[in-house]
């Protein structure tokens, strides 16, 4: 079978694809090229490359399986009229979800601890300076509650702080790793003025789309972090633009963006922003662990067997995987 990551220079995981497959070729190509490829091969699997309707329409192509969880880039409903399975990964299924609440944490405390101005320090020779923040005695609002916002809450335990959660349903409970106080998204202004720290955490649909905008940064207390792990468009770019510029933000900690990769000269990164270039899951073992359920997946659709985590099963109820 003929397999194609849709994106070049990802040795780390060209490598674990080829340990789990060996029998397979696998082909690499960039995000512009996923449509030419598309043509030639069983199997797409999108990183963060976007997968729509010109490569879709492709009789060769059987499954579009995601590196992960995030599917904002895949057109699942042109997928369905082709007649091409989508499936994905749950950050909850592997240690992706652990991984992403880790950089969370990672960029929290950056921002806390206000570490490009003690880099700056270390630079002039000044010592006991900047003077930060503790996460102690906080309170962290996590808009999302799924896999990687519980992972999270349950990592913040260790440093005596407040979650409050803000999901679809809302919900409730007190086990380990759940929240303080759990509300549904029509809570979200009351719970933004309560946080210390905003952690977005919230998967990219047409309802989280700019979810943290204008309107909801006003709730938000003045001194307060905002960090997005999720998708870089549930963020509002303008709108976090003007509260970083005023400072009723005290600083943000971003690993994803609106455009990846991002500008360098993007006039965020004047302001107090601590970036990473969207590696939250890009751990060994998260890599690993995804690798072996997109082979799985690979695996069942050669044997015609019903894929795991697949999207749009029902709307290919009729069909089964070729073999």
């Amino acid at each position: 079978m003929r397999i194609c990551l849709c994106r070049r220079g990802a040795t780390k995981i060209v490598e674990l694809l080829h340990a789990e497959l060996p029998e397979d070729e696998i082909l690499e190509c960039s995000s512009e090229e996923v449509a030419d490829f598309a043509q030639r091969v069983e199997v797409l699997v999108p990183l963060i490359a976007s997968v729509r309707e010109k490569a879709l329409a492709s009789p060769r192509l059987r499954l579009v399986q995601q590196f992960g969880a995030g599917l904002d880039g895949v057109d699942v409903a042109a997928a369905s009229r082709h007649g091409i399975y989508v499936a994905n990964v749950p950050s909850g299924e592997t240690a992706n979800a652990d991984s992403v609440a880790e950089l969370a944490i990672l960029l929290m405390l950056a921002l806390a601890r206000r570490w490009a101005r003690a880099q700056e320090n270390l630079r002039e020779h000044r010592v006991g300076a900047p003077v930060g923040t503790t996460l102690m005695g906080k309170t962290v609002t996590i808009v999302g509650f799924g896999g990687i916002g519980r992972r999270l809450a349950k990592r913040l335990r260790s440093f005596d702080v407040r979650v409050v959660a803000v999901s679809r349903r809302g919900g409730g409970g007190t086990d380990e790793g759940e929240a303080d106080r759990h509300v549904t998204v029509s809570a979200l202004p009351e719970a933004l003025r309560e946080a210390d720290f905003i952690v977005v955490a919230t998967p990219l649909t047409d309802d989280t789309r700019g979810l943290i905008g204008s309107e909801a940064l006003s709730c938000v207390k003045p001194g307060a972090f905002l960090i997005n792990v999720a998708r870089g468009p549930v963020v509002d770019r303008e709108a976090l633009l003007a509260a970083l510029a005023s400072g009723k933000l005290a600083g943000a900690g971003l690993d994803v963006f609106w455009e990846e990769p991002p500008d360098p000269l993007d006039p965020l990164f004047s302001l107090e922003v601590v970036a990473t270039p969207h590696i939250g899951g890009a751990t060994d073992r998260s890599l690993q662990e995804i690798t072996r359920a997109v082979a799985a997946n690979i695996d069942r659709l050669r044997r015609g067997e019903p894929l795991r985590n697949c999207v749009n099963a029902a709307s290919l109820h009729a069909k089964t995987p070729p073999t």
